[in-house]
């Protein structure tokens, strides 16, 4: 679906039907927002504007450093928008041509923060720029980042406390600090990534010293973002060398255990060993209570034991 923001008198409105793009004044369309990619009404755009659009099929195929391409009168580029589909972060290719006066996006995906931007331009004047469009975009994204990244502070917190109550194995909690640092790293990559955006917009000429002000406070913000991210990973170093700490623990006290209880049996299987060599004469096995002494001298061994290791708190 192809969505053409354009100026009627003092306020904007939209119309899906690319078939009028022809009829309207170019320099009161400020906004065309592509959902959904449609080869058709790419090349019309391509042509009624002048200017070359990136698809999210195109974004893929290219390599990560050709992505930001600039030309004579405009600049294509593409961001990450981060989406919570259940329990899984996904990254979705968003696609912008940036003009002096025009903004053309491409998304295969409803974000909230378009939806609410679209509402912002039907309600606002005809003052609103394209500028402000794309600058609205990009903060709503960097606060639905923000909210993200809180999401998963909270998620650290519960996994920490799981930890210290000792609610789920250790292979369960090690599978949820995994993912835990995937997720963080696939905010930060995306931080980074909007960051570069920016940085490639603000170096166009045609921008105005207001967006490059806005555009600075938006860095400064994707800069808090990145330092919240940086926080929680070292929260979950701190966490994982707290459950390193415990896994060897645990171990440790097997390993004890397991020595403990073969020392127990050692005693008796000595006094066993001695009384079952086949030597002719063995003075003991002609005693009539020789088999219950035996026995009571294991026991005692045992016991013996027993008493040595609680002294030395061994147990």
């Amino acid at each position: 679906m192809i969505s053409i923001f354009h100026k009627v008198n003092e306020h904007y409105e939209t119309t899906n039907d690319v078939s009028l793009l022809y009829t309207l004044k170019r320099e009161n369309i400020i906004w065309v927002d592509i959902l959904g990619w449609s080869e058709e009404d790419e090349h019309k755009v391509e042509k009624y504007f002048g200017i070359n659009i990136m698809n999210n099929q195109e974004s893929l195929e290219i390599e990560q450093s050709a992505r930001y391409i600039e030309y004579e009168n405009h600049i294509v580029c593409h961001s990450d928008f981060i989406t919570k589909q259940g329990f899984i972060l996904t990254p979705k290719i968003v696609s912008f041509t940036v003009e002096q006066n025009l903004l053309i996006t491409t998304r295969d995906y409803a974000f909230r923060s378009f939806n609410e931007t679209i509402k912002k331009v039907l309600a606002s004047s005809s003052k609103y720029s394209s500028s402000d469009i794309f600058l609205n975009i990009i903060d709503l994204r960097i606060a639905n980042d923000a909210d993200l990244v809180e999401e998963l502070t909270v998620e650290i917190s519960k996994l920490s406390k799981e930890i210290i109550t000792e609610k789920h194995t250790s292979k369960l909690l090690i599978l949820k600090l995994n993912n835990l640092r995937e997720d963080l790293m696939l905010m930060m990559q995306n931080g980074i990534n909007k960051k570069l955006v920016l940085s490639v917009i603000k170096k166009t000429s045609y921008l105005s010293k207001k967006v490059e002000n806005e555009l600075d406070i938006s860095v400064k913000d994707i800069d808090s973002v990145i330092d919240f991210i940086r926080f929680n990973f070292d929260r979950l170093d701190y966490i994982d060398s707290t459950l390193n700490h415990l896994i060897t623990y645990e171990q440790n006290n097997s390993i004890k255990l397991f020595t403990i209880v073969s020392l127990f049996f050692m005693p008796p299987m000595l006094i066993a060993s001695i009384y079952g060599m086949n030597f002719r004469f063995l003075p003991e096995l002609n005693l009539e209570y020789g088999y219950p002494y035996a026995l009571i001298l294991m026991f005692l061994t045992v016991v013996a034991t027993f008493i040595y290791f609680k002294r030395k708190r061994w147990l």
